[in-house]
């Protein structure tokens, strides 16, 4: 009773309705009705020469994943902050005050132990990547993305009956916009991209 009273308590019960809602994706997932990489189009991460944070925490595995991992590390580390803490809170708007600082508090500190836990998935989904790179060259894919530039963009293509999310990249800007198709003629190891240009029929 401990344990449901703290975990469907402000601040815990933000993070416990997250964590239902995660629980219920990964179930669907688990049934084949999602794709783990269902969000990866959705989402732009400006680049500006420079790989930002969250690339440099995140990147190398589905979105999904990282986010569950922040809920699930969120969710615990309030629910030991609520039990540690929850005599000094205080009663009415002090609560929420504090409660919503508590829950910030977890928020940022589940980021930088994400980063550390998705580290060593890396590899398990930039080797199935690595298998298929040149046999993408050649292919027509679908750009997912808003823009495609110099510094950013992601196209989904279909490889071995699977759609697979990439990275390309278009020197000439304004080329590419969401739904627009194109053509992927090189892959650039160092930035570990596709070149992507207008399909010539």
């Amino acid at each position: 009773m401990d344990f449901l009273n703290t975990i469907f308590t402000f601040p815990t019960v933000v993070f416990t309705t997250l964590l239902l809602v995660v629980i219920g994706f990964w179930f669907i997932a688990l049934l084949g009705f999602a794709d783990i990489d269902m969000f990866e189009g959705d989402v732009e991460i400006e680049a500006d020469g420079s790989d930002s944070l969250f690339q440099m925490g995140f990147g190398g595995v589905p979105l999904t994943i990282s986010i569950s991992l922040v809920i699930l590390i969120s969710w615990v580390i309030s629910f030991y902050s609520h039990q540690l803490f929850e005599y000094v809170l205080g009663e009415g708007v002090v609560f929420y005050l504090l409660g919503a600082a508590v829950m910030f508090g977890c928020f940022v500190l589940s980021i930088p132990l994400t980063a550390i836990l998705v580290k060593p998935l890396r590899r398990f989904f930039e080797s199935k990547e690595t298998a298929s790179k040149n046999e993408f060259i050649g292919l027509e894919c679908v750009i997912a993305t808003s823009r495609v530039t110099g510094n950013f963009g992601q196209a989904k293509v279909q490889f071995q009956g699977t759609e697979q999310l990439i990275e390309v990249r278009c020197e000439e800007e304004n080329e590419f916009k969401i739904g627009d198709s194109g053509l992927l003629i090189e892959h650039d190891e160092l930035r570990n991209s596709y070149v992507v240009v207008v399909k010539p029929w």
